[in-house]
């Protein structure tokens, strides 16, 4: 690791950069926040820096202060003595209580007690990359409200509440972190950024700060000094002057700017000339005769235009077409008729033949298609057993038959034809119909012109039009009924007819242009508005050149933003953290590794981001997680965690959640035995269900002298997450269970009163296989001295001088065993063996207590 310390080694980096960073960086360095008052002066030295401002007073010089050693860690005392008044937090019950042990605390949960509630409130609450997710009791339908628990904390010697998430800021949340099975997968999965800050590493944090603060405000003031261009509006003749108007900005040229502002005397004399001139020809009438014939000339093109269409459609041929079509109709109606229809008449079926009957047949013929296919069988509807597709009562013979009629003549050649002539002529209808009208007579100027011009040409088509529309609705309505009742005339004239009337309007046009002064009326105009635009730019010049200005300074500040680019701060952090963390890092995480019989082929690769140092967890490369095994996984998950947890100063405490599943006997006794000997330092906290871990946890603190004390995460019927300091069954030593057995004797004597001999006998089994279970675990506990003792992973042959074994002894236990098992094994019908009431049972658990003090006394 460095001998040189960090500060000064800060100091030396701060000393490359300008005067505002120096200043800035060594308040930062000594300790000072990032104030709004710090950012406003660093802010006013930068824009002094980088010329955005004029310096408006002497600076002062910059005194560093460097250090010969580094700082100490904090060694404040903080310890959570309670956690209580849990409230909407899965479905945990309410207002339960853990007692907090300054040392080692060893909850115990079976699954479904509600362990993982109580681990999501602490993930929540302290440091933790865990799961973090908190439902509602999603059992109940009433809305509860957020989840709420208080914390109760000592430092040194006062305790303090906290409410959780009221006061989840406060520091002390900061300094207890939560191991769970969601943070082993983030640990090996993702790169990590360190759960805390290594000291004189926070410089580096408040930097970022401050460039971000500095960024914002320097990119809101670019903001401000971008206006919008109001200009515009005022200049909208096309001209040298707008042109320089649209692109005012940090680009605009000032010098040519005020030449193009210049309005002399000389400028408005000319102005004065050009409207005079202006005004004279302006006087002509050609113009308007122009526009008249431009708009007849527009009037004819849509004339001819649409004339032609609606003549295109009524020529001989089309209408022997649209004859025949109908003549087709009538004819294979019939035929279709004949195929199909004469068997549908018995049926009295209104509106028959109509092409709205014709078409919903049709429909319901497609519906029937889609329920056949969605059929397992494929069998065809109707079938039996089918329901009618509208009212869904059930198809008797006579409905199939008829529907299966409707089938038969849409399948016939006929009904085909008849359907794709149907088709052909309302598309023939659709086409006629879009067809705009045109109107050409009397009341339109177009025929005024031309009747002036060509007479007969104009009266012609005047009747032209007017029967050609009415052969076109004519056609229409016998289109549309089938029949040839109206009259239709067809149509072999065109209206090319037309391009002499064309040609003479364009002419007129062309000779009316050759003497029209358009075009210099057009010069005229350009020259008044640019000198109008002229003057108007010269009354707005001190504006106008005030607007680039300020757009001006936003485009030299925005090349400014580039030096609040976080990539040095970074590569320095990055730089500075290998030397002074990476090394300690590495070698703690090996210690912890070995200590945890951990896979020692892991790798901590490191990079940087924007100020902070990232670690992913690597093997040969390759990511832990694709190479390890679950429990090798989990092993140097938590040698990381453990490693991180060693290096933070401010760290005073640890909870674990099942640390060692997936372990095989030996690491999962090298956890144990880590994190009992860690909490001799570290105020621990372990969650588990795993009841052999629980017991080796609590042998090794005993053995160890460390101080300890456990309880329990119970479920009561639906309710999980009650608190219940009494160890479970399985693992309470002789003197608990006698006062278990003893307690459970008093519910036995109100069954035996109050209930039913079946009622007795299955509590009586019951409560004497209990006993049977302690005689054992007295002979374990009390006769052997716990040589030999379950869960345990060695023999204590040192304690074999204190057994004592006579044939007393022996021969109280084969009594005990006898009396507790020799009615609890099946037996014939016939001998209906009869549980021992109450006294005897009385009486057989004081052998066992007598038993019990005996083998002390021993």
């Amino acid at each position: 690791m460095s001998e040189t310390p960090l500060k000064n080694q800060i100091i030396t980096w701060l000393k490359g950069f300008n005067y505002w960073f120096q200043y800035t960086g060594n308040r930062l360095l000594e300790g000072e926040a990032v104030t709004k008052e710090l950012v406003t002066f660093a802010y006013l030295l930068f824009k002094e820096d980088y010329g955005l401002k004029e310096m408006e007073a002497e600076r002062a010089d910059i005194v560093f202060s460097e250090i010969t050693c580094g700082d100490e860690a904090s060694k404040g005392k903080l310890q959570i003595k309670a956690i209580k008044g849990i409230e909407n937090v899965n479905a945990l019950a309410a207002y339960q209580s853990i007692e907090i042990n300054p040392n080692l605390t060893i909850i115990y949960g079976g699954n479904g007690t509600g362990k993982s509630g109580y681990i999501r409130l602490l993930n929540n609450a302290f440091t933790s990359r865990g799961d973090k997710q908190i439902l509602p009791n999603v059992f109940k339908e009433e809305t509860t409200g957020e989840p709420y628990c208080k914390f109760i904390f000592q430092s040194d010697d006062s305790h303090y509440e906290l409410e959780f998430p009221k006061d989840k800021d406060n520091i002390a949340f900061t300094q207890f972190s939560v191991f769970d099975s969601h943070s082993v997968r983030v640990l090996l999965e993702q790169d990590n950024k360190l759960n805390f800050t290594p000291s004189g590493f926070e410089f580096f944090e408040k930097v970022l700060q401050l460039y971000e603060a500095l960024s914002s405000i320097l990119r809101e003031e670019i903001t401000t000094n971008r206006p919008a261009n109001e200009f515009e509006k005022h200049f909208i003749n096309e001209n040298p002057i707008q042109t320089e108007i649209i692109n005012l900005g940090a680009n605009t040229d000032v010098k040519k700017l005020k030449e193009i502002g210049n309005y002399s005397k000389t400028d408005a004399e000319k102005l004065d000339q050009n409207l005079t001139k202006w005004k004279e020809i302006k006087s002509l009438d050609v113009l308007k005769k122009i526009t008249e014939l431009q708009n007849l000339q527009k009037q004819l093109s849509e004339l001819t235009t649409r004339q032609q269409a609606i003549l295109d459609r009524l020529k001989p041929e089309d209408i022997k077409s649209y004859q025949s079509l109908i003549a087709s109709f009538s004819e294979f109606q019939k035929l279709a008729k004949q195929e199909g229809i004469k068997s549908l008449k018995e049926y009295e079926i209104e509106s028959l033949e109509s092409e709205e009957w014709r078409e919903f047949i049709k429909a319901s013929r497609s519906y029937a298609v889609v329920l056949t296919k969605n059929r397992k069988k494929g069998d065809e509807y109707p079938a039996e057993n089918d329901k009618c597709l509208f009212c869904l009562q059930p198809l008797a013979d006579k409905e199939i038959t008829l529907i299966n009629s409707y089938w038969k003549l849409l399948k016939s050649q006929a009904e085909a034809e008849l359907n794709r002539i149907i088709q052909r002529i309302r598309e023939v209808e659709k086409g006629l119909k879009g067809l705009a009208p045109v109107k050409f007579d009397a009341t339109t100027t177009l025929f005024e012109y031309i009747n002036a011009v060509a007479p007969a040409l104009a009266q012609k088509w005047k009747d032209l039009v007017s029967d050609s529309e009415t052969s076109r609705q004519n056609l229409i309505t016998n289109l549309s009924n089938r029949n040839l009742d109206l009259n239709v005339s067809s149509f072999a004239v065109s209206t090319k007819e037309f391009e002499a009337i064309t040609k003479r309007i364009t002419d007129a046009i062309e000779n009316l242009i050759n003497i029209n002064p358009a075009k210099e009326l057009e010069e005229l105009e350009a020259k008044i508005n640019y000198f109008k635009d002229k003057s108007l730019l010269n009354k707005l010049l001190d504006k106008i050149l005030a607007f680039v200005a300020v757009h001006k300074w936003a485009a030299k500040a925005e090349k400014c933003l580039s030096i609040f680019n976080t990539r040095l701060v970074t590569i320095k952090q990055g730089e500075l953290f290998r030397e002074h963390i990476t090394e300690k890092y590495t070698k703690t995480f090996n210690d912890e590794c070995e200590k945890l019989n951990a896979p020692k082929v892991v790798n901590i690769v490191q990079r940087n981001a924007k100020g902070s140092t990232l670690r992913k967890l690597q093997v040969a490369g390759k990511v832990a997680n694709n190479i390890l095994s679950e429990g090798e996984q989990r092993a140097i998950s938590l040698a990381d965690f453990l490693t991180e947890v060693r290096l933070d100063p401010k760290n005073k405490g640890i909870f674990f959640d099942d640390p060692v599943s997936s372990q095989d006997h030996d690491r999962r006794e090298k956890i144990a035995a880590r994190i009992v000997n860690l909490s001799k330092q570290t105020q621990t906290i372990i969650f588990t269900h795993d009841i052999a871990f629980f017991i080796r946890l609590k042998i090794i603190a005993e053995t160890t002298g460390v101080n300890y004390q456990y309880t329990t995460i119970r479920k009561a019927g639906d309710i999980p997450g009650i608190i219940n300091p009494d160890l479970p069954w399985i693992v309470q030593p002789v003197k608990k269970r006698i006062r278990t057995l003893k307690d459970r004797l008093v519910r036995l004597k109100k069954v035996e009163q109050e209930n039913s001999e079946d009622d007795y006998f299955f509590a009586a089994k019951a409560w004497y296989i209990l006993l049977r279970e302690a005689w054992e675990r007295a002979v374990e506990e009390r006769l052997f001295k716990g040589v030999v003792e379950r869960f345990s992973l060695g023999i204590q042959t040192l304690r074999l001088k204190k057994v004592v074994i006579t044939d007393a002894l022996i021969t109280e236990i084969e009594h005990g065993m006898t009396e507790s098992s020799n009615w609890l094994h099946d037996a014939a019908a016939g001998l209906n063996p009869t549980p021992p009431d109450t006294s005897k049972a009385e009486a057989d658990l004081k052998d066992l207590e007598d038993f019990a003090q005996k083998c002390l006394a021993a």
